[in-house]
């Protein structure tokens, strides 16, 4: 793993929102892959696991398997990691692939002695101290990560979620607004803090937008309708 310069600085480097995620050689279920080669240009999930042949794990990959479709529609692509060799991550995936119906398409990364998991902070010593947490990374096209997710090693990650925010980064990214808690798509969006009204004018339209508060503005034509799991005003009130 080839980690920049800059964060070698501290005492470990782990990923946050912002980061350009370091390229690495690995080993995977697909053939040895040069990570920035494989992912750039597409937006990728990234996510670790505590093991192979392992009931969370499981039902997990079964999981991801199982919204291939929906995970193609909006350009995405999946790759996975777990302490163990390639001849078991694939077998474990035929396994996985017969007992719940979906076949797992995506690689997965051998790290058998853990080096990536622990440059990429994937391990916790608090919660295990030899394997990895289920941490998932969104990275977008151009390699940067957009989305962290950990979960411990005995709760299993939601699809759902993962859909949901994917949605989300790149409805902000194509309209360059704010998304509100509980959004779902078609949901109403929101005017970014730091756009002054007449900026807002000028990048959503005059009229195309509508104060609810000082700081809560919100885009037509979607006025009034759900916002962040709330119903809006279609009209401020005045006192």
């Amino acid at each position: 793993m080839r980690l920049p310069p800059g964060y070698c600085n501290g005492a470990g480097w782990v990923p946050r929102i912002g980061d350009i995620f370091p390229d690495l050689d690995a080993r995977t279920t697909q053939g040895p892959i040069r990570f920035h080669d494989w992912a750039e240009g597409r937006w990728t999930v990234l996510f670790s696991q505590p093991g192979a042949f392992t009931p969370v794990c499981s039902t997990e990959l079964a999981g991801l398997a199982e919204i291939a479709a929906d995970l193609d529609r909006r350009g995405v692509q999946v790759i996975g990691l777990a302490p163990d060799t390639v001849a078991d991550l694939t077998a474990w995936c035929v396994d996985v692939s017969v007992m719940f119906g979906n076949p797992v398409r995506f690689p997965m990364i051998s790290d058998p002695d853990g080096a990536i998991a622990r440059a990429c902070g994937m391990t916790h010593p608090k919660e295990s101290p030899d394997l990895p947490i289920r941490k998932t990374l969104i990275l977008d096209p151009a390699l940067r990560v957009r989305m962290v997710f950990e979960y411990p090693l005995r709760v299993g990650r939601g699809t759902d979620e993962i859909l949901r925010v994917l949605d989300a980064l790149q409805e902000r990214d194509r309209l360059d607004v704010a998304i509100p808690g509980d959004w779902q798509p078609g949901d109403p969006v929101l005017v970014p803090v730091g756009l002054s009204d007449d900026e807002a004018d000028i990048r959503f339209g005059a009229g195309g937008w509508r104060a609810l508060r000082r700081y809560l503005r919100v885009l037509a034509p979607a006025i009034g309708d759900r916002v962040g799991g709330t119903v809006a005003l279609r009209q401020p009130c005045t006192h």
